[in-house]
């Protein structure tokens, strides 16, 4: 097998034993490039799991992934972390954040949708933006805005125990949108991301 990223042949010998068989569809040399996130992070009072630092090799990734259309790496953001997930994280349901249309269109693909679906877990789309704003590359100020654009769609049932789920967290601001449109005494609400910063 080779590595989705570099193309480099999974099992070669400068691995260590146990990585040579590995499923990783990344090879040894690819994955420790991306680092655990250290830091300890809260939105509007709840702890964030954040499983890399955005600034380590997931950042050209995920770049990879979203912004050069390669659906090939859905596969490769949470496969170490697949089984912990899922223990940790049963009897919840993923609520996806809201991508814009716009992108969603120019990728062919939800990149959210297909970065999750390797947990085999109940997931949801219940949100979408009020207007479409780019929050790459605009700042502080316009990524605030994000957390007042977020809605619920109209005759959306949420479960009971929700997991709030995204590719990478910076601002927090769309997660803090998403907060807004759940009643937080009704739901029991826990927030994974994949990435931060």
């Amino acid at each position: 097998m080779r590595c989705l990223l570099c193309g480099k042949r999974t099992g070669s010998s400068s691995m260590p034993l146990v990585a040579m068989f590995s499923d990783d569809p990344l090879c040894y040399d690819c994955r420790k490039l991306w680092k655990p996130y250290t830091g300890n992070r809260d939105i509007e009072g709840m702890h964030t799991d954040i499983l890399y630092d955005y600034r380590s090799g997931y950042s050209s990734a995920l770049i990879q992934y979203k912004e050069c259309g390669d659906e090939a790496l859905k596969d490769i953001f949470l496969y170490p972390h697949i089984e912990k997930i899922r223990w940790k994280y049963r009897g919840y349901t993923l609520l996806l954040m809201p991508s814009a249309k716009d992108k969603l269109r120019q990728r062919g693909f939800d990149h959210l949708k297909e970065m999750f679906a390797c947990l085999n877990m109940p997931m949801m789309s219940p949100f979408e933006k009020l207007r479409e704003i780019d929050q790459k590359g605009g700042g502080r100020s316009r990524r605030t805005v994000m957390s007042g654009n977020i809605i619920l769609k109209e005759g959306t049932v949420l479960p009971e125990k929700i997991l709030l789920a995204d590719d990478v967290v910076t601002t927090g601001s769309t997660l803090r949108g998403a907060l807004k449109c759940i009643d937080t005494r009704k739901h029991r609400i826990m927030i994974l991301c994949v990435g931060g910063v």
